[in-house]
């Protein structure tokens, strides 16, 4: 591996492992500073839920999500 291409290929690709292998773990899909590193991945990739990633619909469901009316009307 001498190209730094395929080398920076192989630490996303790690990275990316990682943070799948993290997030198949019972006790670290719960840790919030590991949430916090998932976030920042999908942030700094421009990584988006939409309404058809698995999950969401359920996810919407559970948590209410509050809808803030007249903001910044005082």
């Amino acid at each position: 591996m001498n190209n730094k291409n395929e080398i920076l290929d192989l630490i996303a690709e790690l990275e990316i492992k990682a943070l799948l292998d993290g997030l198949n773990d019972p006790l670290l899909r719960k840790n919030p500073a590991f949430l916090d590193k998932v976030r920042h991945f999908m942030k700094d990739n421009d990584l988006k839920t939409t309404q058809e990633t698995p999950g969401m619909a359920e996810l919407r469901k559970a948590i209410p999500i509050p809808v803030f009316e007249d903001i910044g009307s005082n």
